[in-house]
């Protein structure tokens, strides 16, 4: 009898087991997140993928410009003037000019010319750069596209800046981000 008992409590054991492992498995991948009104959220660097789940909220990007060059391969580039305050380099933000490889980002910024690059490039002198600045901290003066749930599929953003959202004076929005063509 004793034996008996051994052997179902090891098969309730098992099956317990067979039924609590995949639920512990199942795990959120993403939250969401929420634009609230009359609020800037910095969404990341783009391309991305916006999925609205509720309300609605503008899009737009925050990008900066300089001019700088490296010498030689190198991962130090140096900018031909300081960017103004609101021109401010991001870290973390793609960089883009003439030969630097896609998808580069800003490993350091000394505050003056002087940018740390995720990886060494040759870029020569006197190169446009374009770079992700930080989302602004009040409603955006660049254009922006508006966008809001139940209208349509996922919506792509197809640059390398930095992606912001916009509240606006709506309800706000909650939305999910991907890479483009990732889902």
């Amino acid at each position: 009898m004793r034996n008996y008992l051994r052997y179902l409590g090891a098969a309730v054991l098992v099956a317990a087991l067979a039924y609590v492992a995949p639920l512990r498995a199942q795990t959120v991948v993403q939250l969401p997140y929420f634009a609230a009104p009359a609020t800037v959220l910095d969404a990341g660097n783009g391309p991305l993928e916006f999925r609205m789940l509720t309300g609605s909220m503008a899009i737009f990007t925050s990008q900066g410009s300089g001019v700088g060059s490296t010498s030689g391969s190198s991962t130090s580039l140096t900018l031909t003037a300081t960017p103004s305050a609101a021109n401010t380099p991001l870290v973390g933000g793609v960089i883009s000019g003439t030969g630097i490889t896609a998808g580069t980002t800003i490993a350091a910024f000394n505050g003056t010319t002087g940018i740390t690059l995720s990886a060494a490039m040759t870029v020569a002198a006197s190169t446009a750069l374009s770079w992700g600045k930080a989302c602004p901290s009040t409603q955006p003066t660049s254009p922006v596209a508006f966008i809001q749930a139940g209208v349509g599929a996922d919506v792509p953003f197809y640059t390398y800046a930095r992606v912001c959202a916009y509240g606006a004076a709506g309800p706000g929005g909650q939305f999910l981000t991907f890479p483009i063509g990732a889902h």
